[in-house]
């Protein structure tokens, strides 16, 4: 740990000496006057004021437009229509404009992304190459990803106090090598561990409804990208931290099978193994995905880290399908049996099966969910196998209090400091539980499951603690992919009026927290989801189911 003076260890002053420290690296020319932020009030959709500040010329509204992709500004890089500096600068802005609106921002670095930019503009000038499929883009990179020369943490404000790291992670090498050009660090929750975002750094809201969370614990990247100040963003998922996110927000993702991605070195607990974590893309679109992959395992991480399986990134041209005259066999799981989705995802997922139904190059067929509330809360004991101990120790250094999502986390009637008796035990049935599934799995004959992202839409700020229709996918370690239907919630069609009766506590309470006026506007996503290693069996099916949507109500 880094020495410094006694009083700056103390919570709060921590805390606030690393947000106005964060904040003055926003240039001048990059602020909202307060009277401006007031026109925005809690509950609507700010995307809006990167127009409406003044602050954007109509070059850089362009260059960061929603509409525009990675792969679409890496061609007009390339194309010599924009320069990397001029894309980097009109990012930085929004990125700037986005966090004061939403809090989405840990770090702002865009001197040292000017220098880099400038320097791959000089590359491209004087050889007519460019530096790798990346050049130019720039990205945007969770904030335990460790990057050289800056800071990194886990949400807790005694994690400043570490030195900042002394070279890019492996991922961020990679990344780094074929181009890209980092500028911010985005915001995550104390402890990473939510499928919200709020920790000392402030509480991120979502773009699209600020009285709405943008997901967790990728959340300040997914806020940044659904406002346009972030063309792709890396994030990390252990129980759903990458697809709830891009569910909130209405963008992809697909977290990928464990051990195909470089974890390198992050600010993340190490040693937390029983349930391994992943890191992926959050885009703007399914190529994104593509290209994000294609560029990581085309540098063979597996040279490098000795755990990773070493399988090139290579979607199938005419895979060979599971259903009838070859096609493609979709098994739709409505429900986990546990918690019932609220009425508008239930309206999405039944409006994309029957848009799926009149196209004859689907299979469709019912997908029965198996044990996934036994692998829900196995998942979470998994989580925090010493009762939640390191997560109080590394609050205690400053002080720093224990956020209440985070206690809920940590002290659910499963969380306890197992012995090592103990832990052998849940992996032993950790490791039976998977085999069940697999097999059950295999019985179906389906070559992706289509299923919610979660129990409803985005849910509001402070209420997210329903992970199931994230955590089982992790806890068997499936690919799963999340994507926007082109659906937004509607309180006049979404109105629940079922009495029925409730398959468990967490589903009434899910049911009773149901608004429809609450989450007016909030963008519709679904999951697609396959056996391990079928990663890019997901990302093809996803192509072809592509070709129906987005959908119109």
């Amino acid at each position: 740990m880094v020495e410094m003076e006694t009083d700056k260890l103390v919570w709060p002053q921590v805390a606030l000496d690393a947000v106005t420290e964060r904040d003055s690296r926003i240039p001048a020319s990059f602020r909202l006057a307060p009277s401006f932020i007031a026109n925005y009030p809690p509950g609507i959709d700010v995307r809006p004021a990167a127009a409406e500040s003044g602050l954007m010329s109509a070059e850089e509204l362009d260059i960061t437009n929603l509409n525009q992709d990675a792969v679409s500004i890496l061609a007009r890089i390339k194309s010599k229509e924009f320069t990397a500096v001029r894309v980097v600068l009109a990012f930085a802005k929004r990125a700037a404009i986005a966090h004061q609106l939403l809090s989405c921002l840990s770090d702002f670095f865009l001197e040292d992304a000017l220098v880099r930019a400038q320097e791959l503009d000089d590359y491209y000038q004087k050889t007519g190459e460019v530096v790798g499929p990346l050049h130019g883009l720039p990205i945007s990179m969770k904030d335990h990803i460790y990057l050289a020369g800056r800071r990194s943490t886990a949400g807790f404000s005694g994690d400043i106090l570490q030195p900042p790291a002394e070279e890019h992670g492996h991922l961020a090498q990679i990344l780094h090598d074929a181009g890209a050009v980092f500028y911010v660090k985005t915001n995550l929750p104390q402890s990473i561990m939510h499928l919200e975002t709020y920790s000392f750094w402030g509480q991120v809201l979502n773009p699209l409804n600020t009285k709405l969370t943008p997901g967790g614990s990728s959340g300040g990247c997914s806020a940044l990208i659904a406002f346009g100040g972030s063309p792709l963003s890396v994030g990390s998922d252990i129980g759903g931290s990458l697809r709830s996110p891009a569910a909130a927000c209405g963008i992809w993702t697909l977290k990928p099978t464990t051990l195909r991605i470089p974890r390198g070195a992050t600010a993340a607990q190490p040693g937390t193994d029983s349930i391994l974590s992943t890191f992926g893309p959050l885009s703007r679109s399914l190529r994104d995905i593509d290209l994000w992959f294609g560029v990581v395992l085309g540098a063979q991480p597996w040279i490098r880290e000795y755990n990773l399986v070493p399988i090139p990134w290579k979607i199938p041209t005419v895979p060979k399908w599971s259903g009838s005259d070859g096609r493609l066999r979709i098994g739709v799981m409505w429900h986990d049996g546990v918690v019932v989705p609220q009425s508008p995802i239930r309206r999405a997922l039944k409006t994309l099966v029957e848009a799926l139904k009149k196209d004859s190059t689907f299979e469709i067929v019912d997908y029965e969910p198996y044990k996934h509330f036994e692998a829900g809360e196995l998942a979470h004991e998994l989580y925090f196998v010493d009762g939640g101990t390191r997560i109080r120790e590394r609050a205690a250094v400053t002080g720093e209090p224990v956020l209440p999502l985070t206690e809920w986390v940590i002290t659910r009637p499963s969380v306890k400091d197992h012995t090592t008796h103990e832990l052998w035990e849940l992996n032993v049935r950790r490791e039976a539980l998977r085999t069940e599934y697999l097999e059950y799995y295999n019985t179906q004959n389906v070559d992706v499951i289509l299923c919610p992202v979660g129990a409803g839409p985005a849910p509001a700020l402070g209420t997210c603690k329903y992970w199931g229709y994230t955590n089982v996918w992790n806890f068997v370690d499936y690919p799963a992919a999340v994507f926007p239907t082109g659906l937004y919630c509607h309180p006049a069609m979404d109105v629940e009026v079922t009495v029925r009766a409730y398959m468990s506590e967490a589903d009434k309470d899910n049911a009773d927290n149901y608004n429809p006026a609450t989450f007016s506007g909030a963008p519709l996503c679904l999951q697609l989801v396959s056996r391990r290693f079928h990663d890019e069996i997901v990302v093809k099916a996803l192509q072809e189911i592509s070709q129906v949507l987005p959908l119109a109500d």
